[in-house]
């Protein structure tokens, strides 16, 4: 997927501006007289929302008292979310007794932005982040993909799951309004109770979180943004952003201290960061390592999938950690609410409990006929393996593999398959999608050679050796000096060897290239056919044109007789130009294309009766290019000058002449002509107009005239 990073100031001022929109239609109030914008689903007051819950909530496993002194106390959460605060940062502080309360949790690497290179992959950015953080999927689930304003979550949030199996009342004091945009629909919904947007104001994220906490929440997010301000704008090796951690510590100690004076209720807190920052302190979405590596804190005792609290070495030893995607379904988990297996639709699993399944991972067999899965088992727990909420195999504790053959698909084309695997009577640990492409059918065989190919055929150079042979015997082709360039073999399209010219090899007298010499000259027939496979670089082109295939002074395109030449296209192409020309009216066909270092296949058809030129191009790239005009040249005068030169015109001197040069002359001299370098392969010419069909055998086909020939 390709992904594109706006740069921060923009992007601030985008998501403000939506959110001013979203809080103009919002009744507001305030859980704590704090500054800040509350929204409540109901619409009420922020005190209406904390009068209901304040006895707390009763969620699926979470126990069943109030908040006020049962015996079995009631299980609630807090969400401390820390933008800008790297992993490297935290830890060295930590070592450095300079958060003492974040010191408190356990914290490991956790990694951010999907798994790259897999339909996971996520741009390491905030919206996207968040979005992962409150859904438990990356964004080929949840569809957040940018920092852009007016995006919306397509995957149900741990708001919506929690309120289903009635957990009470669940709030969010957010510094980001980009943040508390995408969380818009769900307190609509009345999935989210309240949603304060504190305006990137540190201060009010805190005192509405205790608020939410002395209310009687069962979930309080809490995001800060000033750590990620403060790396962008002073960078991370600065003070300013060492003394941004430190007030961090001290809200998160106050949020936490506030749960502790709860009495009957048992909070998990998580604390993470939505993504890693580059070593500029910026976010620029890379799925590099360091903009990949995000943490998780978490103040009980993980079941191991935390895993190691070492800095991760790589992306590889970075992915065997647990994720962002991790977060949501731990939460889920405290409240006895996670999906069953059947209808799992989380990338993460739970960081509690018994260990799940983790890791999960699949790709195309190599027999295009099937998935192969991998993951990592815990120690204990048959295994059980779901395709599209199906079970679809059941395997011995420890198996960390399954090869899915039975996909059902005939036709060619990419399918989506959601896997599941879970280990004993675990929840199910994640969610994969696999893409599966099937593979194609096999290509159609190419075309026979047309064997009508060999009716009219006069002149024939199928190369191979040099001196070149016309095997039809009515022909010579040589260098038109002996001491220009002699020619040299090069590999040709059928595996066998063309005929390369280069006009940087010339004699004092301005002869280069080749001449092609016909006893008979096709060029008087009343129908004729050149054709050749043909090769440039396309390099040293000028607007003054560079002959190919010409029997003419191609020093002005209206001298009589025939020319092929090559003017600048692209960087990677060029243009094949046809014109006949009787001395006082020229006919041209200007948009054929050929492109560089690939082997070509050329052809002009002329009807001298019925007054048309037709021009082929068959490109491996561009395809079949075919161009019609009609022929009003006296065509009596098409011979030319009687002879054809190969990379050359039909004088010997294009080069010399076309720059107005003398000799001696050097190749290269005048820059407005410079010499070039050109190969041919399988030269024919025919006294008849070949077929359009006949000529796509000749390219199609891939074989040599030569094996229709005795």
């Amino acid at each position: 997927m390709t992904r594109q990073a706006a740069t921060k100031a923009a992007t601030k001022a985008a998501i403000a501006a939506g959110v001013q929109a979203l809080c103009a239609l919002a009744l507001a109030g305030a859980l704590a007289g704090c500054g800040g914008e509350t929204t409540h689903a109901s619409g009420a007051s922020g005190s209406s929302g904390a009068a209901n819950n304040a006895a707390g909530s009763t969620g699926s496993g979470a126990g069943t008292s109030t908040g006020t002194g049962s015996t079995t106390p009631v299980n609630k959460m807090l969400v401390i979310e820390l933008d800008g605060v790297t992993y490297n940062a935290l830890t060295t502080a930590i070592a450095a007794g300079k958060l003492p309360n974040l010191a408190k949790l356990n914290f490991a690497p956790a990694y951010s932005g999907g798994v790259n290179s897999t339909l996971s992959q996520q741009p390491n950015l905030d919206t996207p982040g968040w979005a992962t953080l409150v859904t438990g999927t990356w964004a080929d689930r949840h569809q957040i993909n940018s920092d852009a304003a007016g995006q919306a979550l397509h995957a149900p949030t741990v708001f919506s799951m929690l309120k289903s199996a009635g957990a009470g009342t669940l709030g969010a004091a957010l510094d980001s309004p980009g943040f508390a945009a995408i969380l818009a629909a769900d307190q609509n919904a009345g999935y989210l109770d309240s949603v304060v947007n504190c305006a990137s104001v540190d201060s009010c994220v805190t005192k509405q979180g205790l608020s939410m906490i002395d209310n009687g929440y069962s979930l309080v997010v809490a995001q800060y943004h000033s750590a990620q301000d403060a790396a962008l704008n002073w960078g991370l090796n600065s003070s300013n952003y060492a003394s941004t951690l430190t007030q961090l510590d001290n809200a998160v100690g106050s949020l936490v201290a506030e749960t502790a004076k709860r009495s009957g209720e048992n909070w998990l807190v998580m604390v993470s960061a939505s993504h890693g920052l580059n070593a500029a302190g910026g976010t620029d979405g890379l799925p590099l390592a360091a903009e990949s590596t995000s943490f998780i804190g978490i103040n009980t005792q993980s079941n191991g999938r935390q895993g190691s609290s070492a800095a991760p070495t790589s992306l590889a030893d970075l992915y065997t950690r647990a994720s962002i995607a991790d977060i949501a379904p731990t939460l889920l988990a405290w409240q006895g609410a996670l999906p069953s297996a059947a209808t799992y639709a989380l990338d993460g699993g739970e960081l509690t409990g018994q260990q799940p399944v983790s890791q999960l991972s699949g790709v195309t067999g190599s027999d295009n006929a099937s998935t192969v899965l991998t993951w990592a088992a815990p120690t204990a727990g048959a295994i059980t393996v779901l395709r599209d909420g199906q079970q679809i195999a059941s395997l011995p504790a420890g198996t960390t593999t399954y090869t899915d053959s039975n996909l059902g698909v005939s036709t060619t084309g990419a399918y989506t398959f959601n896997y599941a695997v879970a280990a004993g009577a675990a929840p199910v640990s994640s969610l994969i999608r696999v893409a599966y492409v099937a593979p194609p059918p096999p290509p159609p065989p190419p075309p026979a050679l047309a064997t009508t190919l060999t009716n009219g055929l006069s002149t024939y150079y199928p190369f191979g050796a040099l001196p070149a042979v016309d095997k039809m015997s009515a022909s010579t082709l040589a260098a038109w000096a002996s001491d220009a360039d002699g020619g040299s073999l090069t590999a040709d399209p059928f595996g066998g060897k063309g005929l390369k010219i280069d006009t940087s090899i010339v004699d004092t007298n301005g002869f280069d290239g080749y001449r092609l010499q016909q006893t008979n000259d096709v060029t008087k027939q009343t129908q004729f056919t050149l054709g050749f496979w043909f090769m440039t670089s396309c390099q040293n082109l000028t607007g003054n044109g560079t002959p190919v295939l010409s029997n003419k002074n191609y020093y002005s395109g209206g001298n009589a007789g025939i020319a092929i030449g090559l003017f600048p296209g692209s960087t990677t192409s060029c243009n094949v130009r046809f014109n006949v020309g009787d001395g006082s009216t020229r006919n041209d066909m200007n948009s054929a294309t050929v492109t560089a270092n690939k082997w070509a296949y050329v052809a002009l058809s002329i009807d001298t009766s019925g007054k048309t030129m037709t021009g082929y191009v068959f490109d491996p790239v561009l395809g079949e290019q075919k161009y019609t005009a009609s022929l009003t040249v006296n065509v009596a005068k098409l011979p030319g000058l009687g002879s054809f030169g190969l990379n050359e015109d039909g004088t010997g001197q294009y080069y010399m002449n076309a720059c107005k040069d003398t000799p001696p002359y050097t190749a290269g001299k005048c820059a407005a002509t410079p010499p070039d370098v050109q190969s041919f392969g399988d030269l024919a010419f025919w006294k008849r107009t070949v077929t359009e069909a006949e000529l796509q055998t000749v390219y199609g086909s891939g074989k040599p005239l030569s094996t229709l020939l005795p």
